[in-house]
């Protein structure tokens, strides 16, 4: 009996030790869940940015629905840049007017916003008090966050006033725009020009509209090829640059360190590049920073290379004429990609 009992109580001071686990055992599931971490996190990340870049499409989307809606109601598209009159008469308007995306707010649900607008007013005034009739300034409506106007893929602009930003840049096309003459503006978009459908003569679905263009990070401790761009680099170019020229440069963007700006679709009240515009004179995501003429004004009243860009893997969207959207790779041939910008130059766009 003694034996037995031994045997038993043997057995019992075994299956008590067992109970918990040895550091090794630990160590393996630690190390399995480790694994599969790995392996799911990726997955998880491609799914989510999977979700951003289809709602960036959705809000692209409604963006060219409601310029073809204003394109109806008034015969025209929205202006770039929208007179203003202070009492002078109608001025030609660089970077004082108002944006496109001003001009569309009825049509994305944001009329009450748009009513509030003075028009005797350039878009960043806030005077005070207000004048008579005003009662909020331009400035305070133009930082109104609108969801339609952000891209969920990009990051925000680092700035606690300038909450009204913007990701979507209406198309000037494959010439370097803004100051240029008439003669070498050939986009979706002019400066100062009303712009009809039937003016759009390669044909809506071979021009593109709009593209996106990632906002800045406003600091110009670092230049980047995101969200900033050099100034006072001169233009030897004034639409459909070669490659060769695009890559020189390009090399001068590159070299201009500090002498840059970084507030990129900051406000989107604002006309101008990299405010609601953007050109297709260089690729999507063009490898080199984008740049600028002039040296002592800022990007809405300036010439220069404004790149679509976007913190999707491998292209960007854009908006062609007749409302679609598609997803241009960073790798589309040069030619091809300006030939999509131009609206008049019976271009006609290989595949992409």
């Amino acid at each position: 009996m003694r034996l037995v009992k031994s045997f038993f109580c043997e057995g019992e001071r075994m299956l008590q030790k067992r109970k918990g686990f040895t550091l090794v055992e630990l160590l393996v599931v630690i190390a399995i869940i480790g694994i599969l971490v790995g392996l799911l996190l990726p997955a998880v990340q491609a799914a989510r940015e999977a979700a951003r870049r289809m709602s960036c499409s959705n809000n692209m989307k409604q963006l060219a629905l409601s310029m073809h809606n204003y394109e109806s109601s008034f015969k025209k598209v929205s202006r770039l840049a929208t007179w203003v009159d202070k009492g002078l008469g109608m001025q030609q308007s660089n970077w004082n007017g108002y944006s496109a995306h001003v001009g569309i707010l009825p049509f994305i649900e944001q009329n009450n916003l748009f009513q509030q607008f003075t028009f005797t007013l350039y878009h960043y005034d806030n005077p005070a008090p207000p004048p008579a009739g005003v009662s909020v300034t331009p400035l305070i409506l133009g930082r109104t966050p609108i969801p339609a106007f952000l891209c969920p893929s990009d990051r925000p602009y680092p700035s606690a006033a300038e909450l009204g930003q913007n990701n979507y840049g209406w198309s000037e096309g494959s010439n370097v725009g803004w100051n240029t003459a008439a003669g070498n503006q050939n986009g979706f978009y002019k400066r100062n020009v009303d712009t009809k459908f039937g003016d759009i003569t390669d044909g809506l679905s071979n021009t593109i509209m709009m593209a996106e263009f990632v906002k800045g990070d406003a600091t110009t401790a670092i230049l980047t090829n995101m969200g900033d761009f050099a100034r006072n680099i001169p233009l030897p170019f004034a639409m459909k640059p070669t490659q060769a020229q695009l890559d020189a440069y390009g090399a001068l963007t590159a070299a201009a360190g500090a002498t840059h700006r970084a507030d990129a679709g900051f406000r989107w009240a604002a006309p101008g590049f990299y405010n609601t515009a953007i050109n297709t004179v260089a690729p999507p995501n063009w490898r080199f920073p984008a740049g600028m003429a002039c040296d002592g004004c800022g990007q809405g009243d300036s010439s220069g290379v404004f790149p679509a860009r976007s913190r999707h893997t491998g292209g960007v969207m854009h908006a062609l004429g007749d409302g679609s959207v598609t997803f241009i790779s960073n790798s589309v041939d040069l030619i091809t990609y300006q030939s999509l910008g131009s609206a008049i130059g019976a271009d006609v766009p290989g595949e992409y």
